[in-house]
């Protein structure tokens, strides 16, 4: 998601779907404010949500996430 200058005209279906990926509050809707997600859109979240954000002037919201790739065991077809 980025928003340049001001989004507030698409404010509540934008929180709406962030909160349905894993965001949580508060989020900031200031001006010019910096927010960053990592989410995910199943129904059991995972624990590596992650969510940044900063007020104007305080730079820009950055995660560093390793997400860990598990692979499901083929079942025996017999």
């Amino acid at each position: 998601m980025a928003i340049q200058d001001a989004g507030n005209i698409y404010l509540s279906p934008a929180i709406t779907a962030l909160k349905r990926l894993g965001a949580t509050d508060p989020i900031l809707t200031d001006f010019r404010a910096s927010f960053a997600l990592v989410g995910y859109a199943g129904a059991n979240k995972p624990t590596w949500i992650a969510q940044k954000q900063h007020k104007r002037y305080e730079g820009p919201s950055e995660i560093n996430l390793r997400i860990t790739l598990t692979q499901n065991q083929p079942s025996n077809c017999t």
